[in-house]
C-alpha cells in the first residue's frame, strides 16, 4: 500500500462509536478487561510497587480500573459532548484516541500520587505511568474496536435482508431487445439480475430451480428505463438486480457486496456511482 493508500484508508469512515450503547460496551470491556488482566498477570512487577500501602493489592488495582474507566467515560460521553466531537473518519479517530489515552493515564497517575503520596507534578512518574498505562490498554481498547466492528457487520447483514424480503411481487414483466421486440416475458420474481456485456445483456433467472442465462441484445440504460419498476435497480455500470431476490447485504469498508438468491457464492460489488441510490432504497435506515 503506497502513501496515497495509507491517506486514503485514514480518510475512510468511521461510525463505530456514534452510539451510546457501543460507548458503554467500550467503556465496560476496557475496564473489566484491564481488572481481570492487572489482578491475575501482576504485569510489570506490580505486586512489588505498593509494599507501603496497608491497602490491599486487589483494592488498589480495581481502584486503577475504576478511574481509568471513569476517564474514558469522561472524555466519550461528556468531552464528546461539550466539544461536538463527532468521530466520523479513521483518522480523526486516531486524533481522538491519543486525547483519551492522555486523560486515562492523568487519572490514573492521581491515583498512583494519592496510594504513595508523591508529588503530582513528578515528570518522572507521569511518564512511567503513562507507558504502563498504553501497554495495559491498548489490547482491550481495540479488542472492543474489533468486537464492535464485528457486532456491527452482522446487524447490518441481518437488517437489510430483512428489509428487502419484505417487497414481494408476482407480477410479469415484458423484456425487449434495441429494436422493441418481446425476447422474454417471466414473472418478477423470477429475476436475478441483469449483466451487461459490450452491446449485449445476460438476464440471469431461476427456472426450475437452476440457473439460467438469456442474451438479449439492448444496454443497461435503455432496459432500466423501459422496465422502470422500483424492484429493479443499478448497482454498477454493468449491474441492474431485483431486490426481490436479493438476500443479503455486506457493508464493507470499500462499500456495499451483495448477494443473490439462488448464486449464493455470486458477490456483486454496489459502486461508490450507484452507492448512494443504493442508500436510499435498499439500506435499512441508522445501521
Amino acid at each position: 500500500m503506497g502513501m496515497v493508500g495509507i491517506i486514503s484508508w485514514f480518510r475512510q469512515p468511521f461510525r463505530l462509536l456514534d452510539s451510546h450503547r457501543a460507548r458503554w460496551q467500550l467503556v465496560i470491556f476496557c475496564g473489566v478487561f484491564g481488572c481481570a488482566f492487572l489482578n491475575v498477570f501482576h504485569p510489570f512487577n506490580m505486586n512489588e510497587w505498593f509494599h507501603s500501602v496497608d491497602t490491599p493489592l486487589f483494592a488498589i488495582l480495581t481502584f486503577f480500573c475504576a478511574a481509568g474507566m471513569a476517564a474514558l467515560a469522561l472524555t466519550q460521553f461528556v468531552i464528546r459532548s461539550l466539544f461536538r466531537v463527532e468521530l466520523t473518519t479513521r483518522i480523526g479517530f486516531f486524533a481522538w484516541l491519543l486525547v483519551e489515552f492522555f486523560f486515562i493515564s492523568v487519572a490514573v497517575h492521581t491515583v498512583n500520587i494519592i496510594l504513595l503520596q508523591l508529588s503530582f507534578f513528578n515528570l518522572h512518574e507521569y511518564l512511567d505511568t503513562l507507558k504502563y498505562t498504553l501497554m495495559v490498554l491498548v489490547l482491550p481498547y481495540f479488542l472492543a474496536i474489533l468486537l464492535l466492528f464485528v457486532q456491527k457487520q452482522l446487524v447490518t447483514v441481518e437488517e437489510l435482508t430483512i428489509k428487502v424480503n419484505r417487497s414481494q411481487s408476482s407480477e410479469s414483466v415484458t423484456i425487449n431487445d434495441e429494436n422493441g421486440k418481446i425476447v422474454v416475458r417471466m414473472p418478477v420474481g423470477n429475476i436475478l439480475y441483469f449483466k451487461s456485456e459490450d452491446n449485449y445483456i445476460f438476464l440471469y433467472y431461476k427456472s426450475d430451480h437452476e440457473v439460467k442465462k438469456e442474451l438479449i441484445r439492448n444496454n443497461l440504460k435503455k432496459l432500466e428505463q423501459d422496465l422502470n419498476l422500483p424492484n429493479f435497480i443499478r448497482i454498477h455500470r454493468s449491474y441492474m438486480i431485483n431486490t426481490q431476490n436479493l438476500v443479503s447485504i455486506l457493508r464493507t469498508s470499500q462499500g456495499y457486496r451483495v448477494k443473490m438468491d439462488a448464486t449464493p457464492d455470486q458477490v456483486l460489488v454496489v459502486s461508490a456511482t450507484y452507492q448512494r441510490a443504493f442508500e436510499d432504497r435498499v439500506v435499512q435506515p441508522g445501521v
